[in-house]
């Protein structure tokens, strides 16, 4: 008599259960990314900056040198990538959205399913999906960076040998190349997480010594030689200051702030009422958990499993160190992007027996399933216009981005040089003047840049200008924008007004 093997499962889901789980977060996401049966939404959040810098890529240009980023280039690379083999278009990008969104819900069930049973990883998957991602599904380097430091944590949770080190310092490695702070400090995190707990069978201590070395050394070997390669093209000094230096002392200076984690949402409709409960729910549980866990985790090391209570323990550091990333500047984007660790945390530190924790759970379900139910509805039932554009279809459904872009559609050519609207530059195919695709009315925007600006305008002979409301009305903060002001002032005049600002036309 034959032993029957084991059916295979995805940790603690059934196959059925993982299969289920993935098609309704993927029909989600595309009823949430494109109108039925494949119209892409109008692209609108701050991935368009890394889509540009990707165009400029395409076209020679060169970080840092060319062009303002103050990040890593590995999301500009990825981008130029994606764009040479599928080619510049609206589709592209909500595509690109759609996988985003499903990569990142695959590493949420891979990593939840090595710490809670299965009922809890669809919750955590489910809150994540519908309350995190939903919530900042914008393509920038924050999301791409934060998926690999996952991928590095469910590399460690699912053991603890020199391979899985080794891979998960090469993981924060890459992370590092799309943000260099995520990549560092989670680095930091894990490298204080082996040092601090015992091996797989709990019984002594690994070397330390050996395993920092076996963390360290992949992680270098990924960073260094693209960290070389930019400071051999474009120098070192110039490398450094806007990578470090400038992101240091400048990068506060912007409305984003320590203040930006109390700003809340607008409130309008349903959707802004679900926007909204999602801002506090992020907000409670990041960085709430993190102490709670904490604390837990001190009272309870002798009484919990040991090797939960070390799975538990890592998740807490990386997502601590991943909190402690943004807290310069905590915008809504930035905590759902630092936010998986939390909510996977979340859902364990509720599968106590209480009745607190109890009701807590069945609020979260009905949460969960009401918001898997609406959103999707919501977005294809939503008042939407469809226009062609140089980048292909694309369907609109905020009327004042409509009336602009129109506009702006009806009086551009694209290859046009245009400014301070990024959303409208790269659907209308129009480029930025000089190295900025946008200025700011803080010091984030430097007075080095304003005087290559203006040269390059004076050059291309920029017809047209974007002023956002700030630009308009008496700056209160510290700027170096007089002399952009005063060259406007000369040079241009008012054509066009909308709500939300107003097009400048060269004179």
């Amino acid at each position: 008599m034959t032993t029957p093997k084991p059916s295979f499962s995805l940790g603690s889901l059934t196959p059925r259960w993982a299969l289920l789980l993935f098609f309704i977060s993927a029909v989600f996401l595309y009823l949430r990314t494109f109108l039925l049966p494949a119209i892409p939404l109008l692209t609108v959040g701050d991935e368009s900056h890394y889509f540009l810098h990707a165009l400029r890529m395409m076209h020679g240009q060169l970080p840092y040198k060319d062009y303002f980023t103050f990040v890593p280039p590995g999301t500009d690379l990825l981008y130029v990538g994606i764009f040479r083999l599928f080619g510049v278009h609206q589709w592209v990008v909500q595509g690109l959205l759609f996988f985003l969104g499903l990569l990142l819900i695959f590493v949420v069930m891979w990593d939840a399913q090595k710490v809670l049973r299965a009922s809890s990883v669809i919750l955590a998957s489910l809150l994540f999906l519908v309350f995190d991602v939903n919530s900042a599904l914008d393509a920038t380097h924050h999301w791409w960076s934060v998926l690999l430091v996952m991928v590095a944590v469910g590399v460690l949770l699912s053991g603890r040998s020199s391979a899985r080190i080794v891979l998960a310092g090469s993981l924060c490695g890459f992370a590092t190349l799309f943000t260099q702070t995520y990549g560092c400090l989670s680095l930091l995190a894990i490298a204080l997480y082996l040092f601090l707990t015992t091996d797989s069978d709990g019984r002594h201590k690994p070397n330390s010594l050996r395993e920092l070395l076996l963390l360290c050394l992949p992680f270098a070997s990924v960073v260094i030689p693209v960290v070389g390669y930019y400071a051999h093209i474009i120098g070192f000094r110039t490398l450094t200051y806007w990578t470090i230096y400038y992101p240091l002392v400048f990068f506060h200076a912007q409305e984003n702030n320590p203040l930006a984690f109390f700003r809340t949402p607008g409130l309008h409709g349903m959707s802004g009422l679900h926007l909204l409960i999602s801002f506090i729910f992020m907000h409670t549980v990041v960085p709430l958990i993190y102490i709670l866990c904490a604390i837990r985790l001190a009272r309870e090391k002798r009484g919990m499993d040991s090797l939960q209570w070390r799975k538990i323990l890592l998740i807490t550091l990386v997502g601590s160190a991943l909190f402690v990333s943004i807290m310069s500047a905590p915008t809504f984007l930035r905590v759902c992007a630092v936010g998986p660790p939390a909510v996977i945390l979340c859902v364990w530190y509720l599968n106590g027996p209480s009745r607190l924790h109890y009701w807590s759970r069945i609020a979260l379900w009905t949460a969960a399933i009401t918001s898997i139910l609406y959103l999707p509805m919501s977005r294809q039932l939503h008042q939407h216009a469809i226009v062609d554009l140089p980048t292909g279809r694309v369907a609109f459904i905020s009327d004042q981005q409509y009336d602009k872009m129109l506009w702006l559609a009806q009086h551009t050519h694209p290859g046009e040089t245009f400014l301070n609207d990024t959303n409208i530059a790269f659907a209308l195919s129009l480029q930025s003047p000089g190295p900025l695709d946008f200025v700011t009315t803080t010091e984030f925007t430097r007075p080095q840049q304003i005087d290559a600006l203006i040269l390059s305008m004076t050059d291309h002979r920029t017809r047209y200008i974007y002023l956002y409301p700030s630009l308009t009305a008496p700056i209160r903060t510290k700027n170096n924008l007089e002399p952009f002001l005063k060259y406007l002032g000369q040079n241009y005049h008012l054509v066009e007004m909308f709500s939300d600002g107003q097009i400048l036309e060269r004179n």
